[in-house]
């Protein structure tokens, strides 16, 4: 009796804790967050597209995302930095943020352009809810 309660308690906190991810992933669905530099378009349920703002090239394109305890995460898709011969598209290498309800704060990222001409930084910025 006391496995089955403990089992039955274990499985609640799954379930729970799944509703509240893909809650998190619905209100974030088809939204774009931006500031005066970068925007980021949450396309699907794994997919962000970028794009910079105020770079001397335009740097934009697609990448693949994650929630974790509150946090969306991007890494790099090659899982790497490539060298300046090999980056023929621009990509992002890491993007880490804080998601909050119309808000992605305390956000820090690396963008790197095509052949490196153009490598874009940020640290501890906010991206608004358009």
């Amino acid at each position: 009796m006391k496995t089955l309660s403990i089992l039955m308690l274990l499985c609640f906190c799954l379930c729970s804790c799944e509703k509240e991810q893909i809650g998190i992933e619905s209100m974030i669905l088809g939204k774009t967050f931006s500031n005066q530099s970068l925007s980021l378009t949450f396309e699907g349920n794994d997919s962000v597209s970028f794009r910079t703002k105020n770079t001397l090239y335009l740097l934009k394109g697609k990448s693949k995302y994650e929630i974790d305890n509150g946090k969306i995460i991007i890494r790099s898709p090659y899982g790497k930095r490539l060298e300046p011969d090999e980056t023929t598209d621009s990509y992002i290498l890491n993007f880490v943020g804080s998601l909050k309800k119309d808000r992605i704060d305390n956000a820090g990222f690396s963008i790197i352009g095509p052949y490196e001409k153009e490598q874009f930084f940020g640290d501890e910025i906010t991206l608004f809810l358009e």
